[in-house]
């Protein structure tokens, strides 16, 4: 019975991340906020959601620890990035709603969980694959979480905080998707933590100068929605 659950539960992984590893550059090619952007992106959202509970069941089964913290991160990579499109007027005191302090709460435990796990394994002497990728996850993910609690409680604010945050959780999210395709099947890549890291050390750089032409663009006076379809749902 077990055997037929993991079997089912990984195809539905495999699929949902399919899914995902499709839909999400559909939505990077057409114009931002349209209505095509919209349905590619709720598109990405829920086959994301379906890839971190199906790995979250998978790595019981398995068990497969690294394989459930990964898409827990990734998911809640996209999540916040989802989250950013209903928050949209913090700069004129709107205030976060519970599902915010969960979702960046218990991502505060989950990637501390990660972060402590690889220094402490680092700290020990044991330089292993796991280790290096169980630190640099855990580090990025506090670092989303304490940017978006410092987001919500900072008096002075960006009034397009909300598109930058909203592009850095869903492209964040999308990195690591690929991270875990190239986990599974570019085996041709060493070491493993390589593997596993590639598209974080490309991907990273690549989403701080898309945005930094966003930032630069509005500093020379293009107004958003010139550049994207601005709705507040």
């Amino acid at each position: 019975m077990d055997d037929v659950l993991l079997t089912t539960t990984l195809r539905i992984h495999a699929a949902a991340g399919f899914v995902a590893l499709v839909v999400a550059p559909l939505a990077m090619l057409v114009r931002k906020g349209g209505d095509w952007h919209r349905r590619w992106g709720k598109a990405f959202f829920y086959a994301m959601a379906m890839v971190a509970v199906t790995a979250i069941v998978a790595g019981i089964l398995r068990p497969n620890v690294l394989m459930a913290l990964v898409a827990l991160f990734s998911f809640h990579m996209v999540a916040s990035g989802y989250r950013a499109l209903y928050l949209k007027r913090i700069h004129q005191g709107q205030r976060p709603e519970l599902t915010d302090y969960v979702l960046h709460g218990t991502a505060t435990l989950f990637n501390g969980g990660l972060f402590l796990w690889g220094v402490i394994h680092l700290a020990l002497g044991h330089r292993d694959s796991g280790s290096i990728i169980f630190t640099v996850f855990g580090a990025i993910g506090l670092l989303m979480v304490w940017r978006q609690l410092r987001r919500f409680f900072q008096s002075n604010h960006d009034k397009r905080e909300w598109f930058y945050s909203h592009m850095t959780g869903f492209l964040g999210g999308y990195i690591a998707t690929v991270s875990a395709f190239s986990a599974v099947n570019l085996n041709m890549i060493k070491p493993m933590w390589l593997q596993w890291l590639w598209p974080t050390m490309l991907g990273a750089p690549m989403i701080a100068l898309w945005i930094r032409y966003y930032k630069q663009s509005f500093a020379k006076g293009k107004r958003m929605h010139a550049m994207t379809d601005i709705r507040i749902r």
